[in-house]
């Protein structure tokens, strides 16, 4: 994880400058807009990791603030305002808030559960990379940005089908036809994920950094097409990948998909079991044999695919 952590900061290092404040109110921090009377949740002293302790327990972001007798309005959690606050437990945000900014929420250990509002119309990249104690992610009806559809434990950007954050616990539902760029990057608590034979793309670095990867179920008849950063610092020697029975040798034959070093036919739900019925000898009936994941019909002994050709 720390050699992801380095390319990260890489990554964001040329993103711009983020600007703090030494202005708190009930202890939380922000930047005044005095134009359009709007505030902004920030971060404490120079550097947004200056003082990791500035936000700790349960916090909850006012719909409003007063400042020196102005009252403004919280429409936005700034870049990094949260950024590695390990002891930050709880955070309620309000529906005057319109955007999430990058790295806001980054390696918050200890944030278990996110409410997105429905107000919420843009959330920046790694706003939740290394939240790795999230079990619970959902987004409130009415929002026509973002959806959680199914109880999935999982942000989709609905416009597009794509699922753009993940956590331990999500299942993504059958209707996302993109797994987004970094969706789960950094989610070390995900030991396993099953990918519906709806989703066509997945994005660069989207499962980078879930080291805890033990199983991938991808039920995709023919291979993703997808960048080789895309499980990135996952042990793809020992996670085991299973494939639709008929597919094994597709993925076995697949950029990075054929990396994994032990890929498995299984049934796919909803699809009923193909039983071959050729070479079959009353004398010598045929037996169907699954040897590295390919399925072999053995008879009058020989070995046949299932499309016929013989291989011993």
């Amino acid at each position: 994880m720390k050699k992801l952590s380095i390319f990260l900061l890489a990554l964001v290092a040329g993103a711009g400058t983020m600007f703090a404040s030494d202005t708190s109110v009930d202890g939380i921090w922000y930047n005044f807009d005095d134009e359009y009377l709007t505030a902004k949740v920030t971060y404490q002293g120079v550097y947004y990791n200056s003082y990791p302790d500035r936000y700790s327990g349960e916090v909850v972001i006012p719909s409003s603030v007063t400042y020196n007798d102005q009252t403004y309005s919280v429409t936005c959690i700034g870049d990094g305002a949260f950024y590695e606050c390990t002891g930050l437990t709880s955070i309620t945000i309000p529906n005057s808030v319109t955007s999430i900014m990058s790295q806001a929420f980054q390696d918050c250990t200890g944030l278990t559960s996110v409410t997105i509002p429905n107000s919420v119309t843009s959330i920046g990249d790694y706003a939740f990379y290394g939240c790795s104690g999230l079990t619970s992610l959902s987004v409130e009806a009415g929002n026509t940005v973002y959806d959680s559809r199914n109880n999935c434990n999982a942000i989709i950007e609905t416009s597009t089908n794509t699922l753009i954050l993940g956590c331990k616990n999500t299942t993504i539902p059958n209707s996302v036809t993109s797994i987004g760029e970094m969706a789960f990057i950094g989610c070390t608590g995900l030991t396993s994920v099953t990918i519906p034979d709806s989703v066509t793309s997945i994005g660069s670095y989207a499962f980078a950094g879930c080291t805890g990867l033990t199983s991938v179920t991808n039920y995709a008849t023919t291979p993703q097409s997808i960048n080789s950063n895309v499980f990135y610092d996952v042990n793809k020697s020992t996670c085991v990948l299973n494939v639709p029975m008929e597919s094994v040798s597709l993925y076995q034959a697949a950029n990075v998909w054929k990396d994994f070093g032990n890929i498995v036919g299984v049934d796919v739900p909803g699809v009923p079991s193909s039983t071959p019925a050729v070479y079959t000898n009353p004398a010598n009936p045929a037996q169907k044999l699954i040897k590295n994941g390919n399925v072999y019909i053995l008879t009058d002994d020989k070995t046949y695919t299932i499309t016929g050709q013989q291989v011993k």
